[in-house]
């Protein structure tokens, strides 16, 4: 009985749960990540005409400092569709290896919280993991890129009617004059390259404050009642 106190005590101290998606709904193995990651690699020497030699640098320097190559890349200078780079990056990856887990899938529904996916991945992509796992109804809705980074600002409201998230338009990029591209890793390079501030990017991801801040609001969540599960598992307070 004591135990059963201190459960209903913790549970009532919380009333969300938001969820990463890739690598936290299903395991690494499943070998989404690694096709993933080849993916944006080929795509960047595809697309964007960058050496081979160079690319694992420059992806481990952009995903370090941005949050997501892809916005490390428009940061840097890159001009590139959206919606493209989701379709050649997800488009070809292993959906066959996901399969439904019901025992998740039962522990989901068994919670009685809210449960709200928060991924930086396109809704096309979010919302096939979800199918395949078998779990596309445990989660109330899913802030996703297009969420964060509507064409229209107006497109996203503080309304609750608006909670199903994935409705936002995909934004594009475009350019009247070839990009200048910022030598992100010469940069790194000098001695002292925190004396230069790096180009921002337009694109809103995880983990910047910003992300949080704008998924916060359009599900009205209380950050103090919100417990965020991510990458591998790990689960913790929302750290707002």
């Amino acid at each position: 009985m004591e135990y059963e106190g201190r459960y209903r005590m913790a549970a009532a101290k919380y009333d969300c749960l938001l969820f990463d998606l890739d690598d936290t709904l299903y395991p690494y193995s499943s070998g989404i990540a690694a096709a993933c990651g080849q993916n944006i690699k080929d795509y960047m020497v595809e697309k964007l005409g960058i050496e081979r030699s160079k690319i694992e640098d420059l992806g481990n320097l952009l995903y370090k400092n941005y949050g997501t190559t892809m916005a490390g890349l428009r940061a840097i200078g890159y001009d590139f569709d959206y919606d493209d780079y989701h379709s050649f990056v997800h488009g070809r990856l292993p959906y066959e290896n996901l399969k439904p887990d019901p025992v998740l899938r039962s522990l989901l529904l068994s919670l009685p919280l809210r449960k709200i996916i928060f991924t930086n991945a396109d809704k096309v992509h979010a919302v096939k993991v979800l199918s395949r796992l078998g779990l596309e109804d445990c989660f109330e809705g899913i802030i996703c890129f297009e969420t964060l980074n509507p064409t229209h600002k107006n497109n996203v409201s503080d309304d609750e009617d608006d909670i199903a998230f994935v409705e936002s338009a995909a934004s594009t990029t475009t350019s009247a004059n070839g990009p200048e591209i910022f030598d992100i890793i010469g940069h790194f390079a000098q001695p002292n390259p925190s004396l230069v501030a790096l180009p921002k990017t337009p694109i809103v991801c995880k983990p910047s404050e910003l992300a949080i801040e704008k998924a916060l609001k359009i599900a009205s969540i209380n950050p103090q009642r919100t417990v965020c599960s991510s990458l591998l598992g790990s689960v913790f307070p929302c750290p707002f």
